[in-house]
């Protein structure tokens, strides 16, 4: 057992307990939060895109990134708050040892749909093995079946983050600043 595989067992351990406090009730709720906020954050991200490229002055890269993690954030946070007002509303309907042991599946189930993501984000910045070693990667009891997990159920990802993140190669809107002649000190060279 690696290293890996003692961070994977704490995480599921502690959803499992989690699951069990929580109920089924907030646990499903969050498990739509997670899936609706991925997909949501693939489709619309785009918009909160081109308001962060007005503000900051970052690299395309990395306002593609941030606009897709805050995307997400607000799509989870709002169901959860949903939930957490329906759980209020149906707080009438006792469901008892069930409810907790369906809570601790719906848990577990949501950690290891995160880990898929963060797996797959983590193979992008393990380039050429710079952070860990493919045989360490290869020796996890949970790291392989979390990453076919992940390219099963998010190939979304893969797309958004091979079609948006990467630099684009289409030069018909780039401008070259370096040679450009016009500006209020310079006049417009014409030949």
């Amino acid at each position: 057992m690696s290293f890996i595989d003692i961070v994977f067992a704490v995480f599921l351990s502690y959803a499992l307990y989690k699951g069990i406090k929580n109920g089924l009730f907030v646990e499903l709720a969050s498990l739509i939060a997670l899936v609706a906020g991925i997909f949501v954050a693939i489709k619309f991200s785009y918009v909160l895109k081109s308001v962060l490229e007005t503000k900051v002055s970052w690299e395309p890269k990395y306002i593609e990134i941030a606009a897709f993690a805050l995307t997400f954030i607000f799509v989870v946070v709002v169901i959860h708050l949903s939930a957490k007002l329906l759980t209020k509303i149906a707080d009438f309907a006792y469901l008892g040892w069930m409810n907790k042991l369906a809570g601790a599946f719906f848990s577990a189930l949501k950690t290891i749909l995160m880990l898929s993501v963060v797996i797959l984000l983590f193979e992008k910045m393990n380039v050429n093995n710079m952070l860990v070693e493919q045989g360490t990667l290869d020796e996890s009891i949970f790291y392989n079946p979390t990453k076919e997990i992940s390219a099963f159920l998010y190939p979304k990802i893969e797309e958004w983050y091979e079609n948006s993140v990467q630099p684009s190669t289409d030069n018909e809107n780039a401008i070259d600043l370096e040679n450009e002649d016009v500006g209020p000190d310079n006049e417009q060279k014409t030949e």
